[in-house]
C-alpha cells in the first residue's frame, strides 16, 4: 500500500457514521442471542430485557470499562514504585458526610487492593440472565464511579507526585508548533507517565542538548505542568504530529493512543516505539519499561531517534506556537482570590470543563461558549479540551486554570471540597458543575459518575447511552437528587448550556 493511499484511508475514516441505535445505548450485544436493537418500550430483546434495562447495563459497561483504566494506571505506578496504600483510603480522602451517605447506600468499596473485583462484579452484574434492576444497574455505576475517583484518579495523581513532585505554576508553550526542524524530536504519548519523565531527566544532560522532547495528550499535559516541556498535541491531533514529517520517534504508554499511528509511521521516518505491555502495536518497536530499566530505555530511545534523522525528509511545520499557564493544582490553587470573588458576587461559581475532544462535535462553538460563561465563572479545564482553551489563548491563569491530564481530575475534585470547606457549605451546596463536551472514552463516563457521587451535577454534550425517551434519562436527571444533591445531563446545543446553568 502506498503512502498516499494509507493516507487517504486514513481521511476518509470519519465518514463513517455511527449506528443511531447503539448511539443511544439502545443496543444489547452482552449475549449470543443477539444483538437485539431495543427501540422502544414495545420491543424487548430475546431475554426479555428492556429498553431501560439494555442502556442501564451498557452505561454500566462503560463505566466498568473506564475505572479499569484509572485504576489499571494506578496499580502500574503502586508496582513501579513498589508501594501500598491505607486501608482506609477513601475514608481518609473523601468528606465524611458523603463517605457517611455512600456507606448507608452500600456503595463504598470494601476489599482492600481488590477493587478490580468490584469491576468483575459489575461485568457479571450486566450479562445476560442476572441483575434485571435498571435502578440496581445504576447504583453499582455510582460505586464505580466511586473506584474510579479514589483508587483509579486520586492515587494515580498522589502516586505520581510522590515520585516526580508536584506541578509548579509555570509558563509553558503548545500546538504543533513547538516541534523544531533543527532537533531531533521525541514524541511522549498516552497516560502513563513513567518513560516520559525518564525522558525529561535524561534530555536535561548537556550531550543531549539535541534533543526536542515534546508531550501528546495526557502524559504530555503530565510532563508541560510539572517540568514546562510543550504540548504538541491532543488525542485528535496526534497524527498530525507525525504528518510534519519532523518526528524521529513517537514514544507510547497506554490508553488514547490511535492504532492508526502504525500506518501513518510507514508513511514517513517515524519510529513507533511501544513501552507497556497491555499496549502493544503491529509494526512498532517494542521496549517495555519498568523500575529497573527505565533509565537504559531512555537512553535507548534517544539513541534509535538520533539514528533515524538521517532518514527524514520534507518537514511541513507551519502551526503557530501558544504561550499558555499551566501547573494549577490544590496545592496552589488560589482559593482565598476565588472565594473572595464568589462572596463578592463577581464569580457566581466554577466550571470544571474536562475530558476528550471528539471528532463528531464541533468544538468551536463549545469553546465560545466557555469564554462568556469565563466572565461569570471561574473554569478549571483537564485533557484533551484543556489544549483547546490553549490554543485560542484562554489559559491564562486569571480564569481558566489548567489542571494537567485526565487522572488529574482528582484535582479538581479537591479544590471542590477545599473551597467548600473553607465557606462551610457542602460539595452538593456550591456552584459548582463538570462539563464533559466532547466526550470519547469510558474513562470520560467513569469521571462523571465519579463526580456525581461527589454531590456536583454533570453534563455530557455527545449523545452516548443517554437517550431522553427513557426512564434512565429521568433517573439521571432527577432521581439522583434524592441521595446525591446532583444530575448527569445530556445537552448537545451549547447555546442551551446557559439556561441549565440557571434552572
Amino acid at each position: 500500500m502506498t503512502k498516499r493511499v494509507k493516507i487517504k484511508l486514513l481521511k476518509e475514516r470519519l465518514a463513517l457514521q455511527p449506528c443511531p441505535i447503539g448511539l443511544e445505548g439502545k443496543c444489547c450485544k452482552n449475549c449470543l442471542m443477539g444483538p437485539c436493537r431495543v427501540c422502544s418500550y414495545k420491543v424487548s430483546g430475546v431475554c426479555g430485557a428492556d429498553m431501560d434495562l439494555v442502556v442501564a447495563r451498557n452505561i454500566l459497561r462503560f463505566v466498568a470499562g473506564g475505572a479499569s483504566a484509572h485504576v489499571g494506571h494506578a496499580f502500574r505506578m503502586l508496582n513501579f514504585l513498589n508501594s501500598k496504600y491505607s486501608d482506609n483510603y477513601i475514608k481518609q480522602k473523601a468528606p465524611p458526610y458523603l463517605y457517611k451517605l455512600w456507606n448507608k447506600l452500600g456503595i463504598v468499596p470494601k476489599i482492600h487492593f481488590e477493587h478490580f473485583k468490584d469491576i468483575s462484579e459489575a461485568l457479571h452484574a450486566s450479562t445476560m440472565g442476572v441483575d434485571a434492576d435498571y435502578v440496581d444497574i445504576l447504583k453499582l455505576a455510582m460505586k464505580l464511579g466511586i473506584i474510579d475517583g479514589y483508587y483509579g484518579m486520586y492515587l494515580a495523581t498522589e502516586l505520581e507526585d510522590k515520585k516526580f513532585g508536584k506541578p509548579r505554576i509555570i509558563r509553558g508553550k503548545l500546538n504543533l508548533g513547538v516541534i523544531k526542524k533543527d532537533k531531533v524530536n521525541i514524541a511522549v504519548h498516552g497516560h502513563y507517565p513513567v518513560i516520559a519523565e525518564t525522558l525529561v531527566a535524561e534530555c536535561k544532560k548537556k550531550e543531549n542538548s539535541d534533543i526536542n522532547l515534546i508531550g501528546v495528550c495526557c502524559t504530555g499535559a503530565s510532563i508541560l505542568a510539572k517540568h514546562g516541556i510543550p504540548l504538541a498535541a491532543n488525542f485528535l491531533l496526534q497524527e498530525d504530529v507525525i504528518s510534519t514529517g519532523a518526528i524521529e520517534a513517537m514514544v507510547v504508554d497506554m490508553q488514547c493512543i490511535m492504532p492508526s499511528l502504525a500506518d501513518l509511521c510507514e508513511c514517513y521516518h517515524t519510529k513507533l516505539i511501544t513501552t507497556n505491555e497491555l499496549c502493544r502495536i503491529s509494526n512498532s518497536t517494542y521496549l517495555p519499561v519498568d523500575r529497573k530499566n527505565a533509565y537504559q530505555i531512555a537512553k535507548k530511545i534517544i539513541k534509535i531517534a538520533r539514528e533515524n534523522l538521517k532518514k527524514r525528509k520534507s518537514v511541513n511545520l507551519s502551526s503557530e506556537v501558544r504561550e499558555v499557564v499551566s501547573g494549577f493544582s490544590e496545592h496552589n490553587f488560589p482559593y482565598d482570590w476565588v472565594i473572595r470573588m464568589m462572596r463578592k458576587k463577581e464569580v457566581k461559581g466554577i466550571i470544571a470543563v474536562i475530558g476528550c475532544v471528539n471528532p463528531r462535535v464541533e468544538l468551536d462553538s463549545w469553546i465560545d461558549v466557555y469564554k462568556k460563561l469565563s466572565k461569570d465563572y471561574i473554569i478549571l479545564t483537564t485533557g484533551c479540551i484543556a489544549f483547546e482553551f490553549g490554543k485560542r489563548g484562554l489559559l491564562d491563569g486569571k480564569r481558566f486554570f489548567h489542571l494537567g491530564s485526565c487522572v488529574n481530575n482528582s484535582r479538581t475534585a479537591e479544590i471542590f471540597k477545599i473551597i467548600s470547606e473553607k465557606v462551610g457549605k457542602q460539595i452538593n451546596a456550591m456552584e459548582f458543575i463538570v462539563s464533559c463536551p466532547a466526550p470519547i472514552t469510558e474513562k470520560a463516563v467513569a469521571i462523571g459518575f465519579f463526580f456525581a457521587a461527589y454531590g456536583v451535577d454533570v453534563h455530557f454534550g455527545y449523545p452516548f447511552m443517554l437517550a431522553s425517551d427513557t426512564k434512565i434519562s429521568h433517573f439521571l436527571i432527577h432521581l439522583l437528587r434524592d441521595d446525591f444533591k446532583s444530575r448527569i445531563y445530556l445537552e448537545t446545543n451549547p447555546s442551551k448550556i446557559f439556561k441549565i446553568l440557571e434552572s
